[in-house]
């Protein structure tokens, strides 16, 4: 039987693996059309179906939230697989994303965006700052 430390190292970087796949399609593919659809069925969703949005929300702020939450689980698998701080994590994200951002500009119909990468690092530490928290916690046990 496996110790718990080496299943949970497996299982991190499986999860790495698959999210790489999945940001590879999502990320440097042809979906600006279809992210933007969905940035407005989120709005129309939560303005009007299930009414708990703020009046001032707009499509564009659901496309700021995704791109965050986008980057939560490479901030967390970096800092899991590499043992690194939070910072080193957000700066090793917020570069990967702005290398991301060039390709898009320069290769693909998309539009490279500064306020993409600093949402992207946003994302990132969140995912680097919750890992570090779970580690000071056991730390103290």
């Amino acid at each position: 039987m496996e110790a718990p430390n080496e299943v949970r190292s497996r299982a991190a970087y499986t999860l790495l693996l698959v999210g790489a796949a999945g940001f590879a399609v999502l990320l440097l593919g042809p979906w600006g059309w279809q992210l933007n659809r969905l940035t407005v069925r989120l709005y129309v969703f939560f303005r009007y179906d299930v009414p708990i949005a703020p009046a001032g929300a707009l499509p564009e702020h659901y496309g700021v939230l995704l791109n965050v939450l986008l980057f939560v689980p490479v901030g967390v698998a970096l800092a899991k697989l590499s043992g690194w701080s939070w910072w080193r994590v957000t700066l090793v994200a917020t570069v990967g994303s702005a290398a991301v951002e060039l390709v898009q500009a320069a290769l693909l119909d998309r539009e490279g965006s500064v306020w993409d990468v600093a949402t992207n690092g946003l994302g990132a530490l969140l995912g680097a700052v919750a890992v570090t928290g779970v580690r000071r916690l056991r730390a103290r046990r």
